[in-house]
């Protein structure tokens, strides 16, 4: 794994995965803080109140959420484009490497090695997850509430696997994967 040379296909797809998965967070992130409806509503009602225009509670949070609209358009066209990317990883994956999980039983395999295979297999399955309860969500299937609950632990694993992953990339470089991100950027080794 340390002389491990990345090909184009796995290169632009892990970060174009990365800078979805990182757009799709600053969506979220907006919307449970600055572009919050409550918070909003308030700005909306106070500022309106500098003019002597009265609103309801329910006529500015309607503005809210339609101010909110298209940055949330945008988390939903991410989450397609994350399905076309995710499938796109797998076969590639599965036409460079075989689909192997070698993890579950290798013995030719370090213990780093199966807890990284183990990382990432439950990151694909939580991705699997997310999009599976982003799109039944879209498209109205199963029970609303449960499936938006976990869309929203989505968030959980999403910054919990970024912490991870550059903890790991430190560790690599401090140890026996020099240059993994130089390789990760052009493919070979410096």
């Amino acid at each position: 794994m340390t002389n491990r040379n990345f090909s184009l296909p796995h290169r632009l797809l892990h970060w174009l995965i990365a800078f979805t998965m990182l757009f799709i967070l600053m969506t979220i992130f907006l919307r449970e803080n600055w572009m919050s409806k409550y918070y909003m509503r308030d700005v909306i009602l106070n500022y309106l109140g500098t003019f002597d225009i009265e609103i309801t509670k329910d006529q500015a949070m309607k503005v809210a959420k339609a101010i909110r609209g298209n940055m949330w358009q945008w988390h939903i066209n991410a989450g397609y484009l994350l399905i076309g990317l995710y499938v796109l990883r797998l076969l590639t994956n599965a036409k460079e490497k075989g689909i192997k999980l070698n993890f579950l039983s290798s013995n030719d395999m370090t213990g780093r090695e199966k807890v990284e295979g183990w990382v990432y297999f439950i990151f694909y399955v939580c991705i699997a997850g997310s999009l599976i309860t982003g799109m039944s969500l879209i498209y109205d299937i199963g029970d609303h509430e449960l499936m938006e609950d976990m869309h929203k632990l989505s968030l959980y694993y999403l910054v919990s696997f970024i912490v991870i992953h550059f903890f790991g990339i430190v560790v690599g470089e401090l140890r026996d994967k020099k240059n993994i991100v130089s390789k990760m950027i052009h493919g070979k080794n410096n």
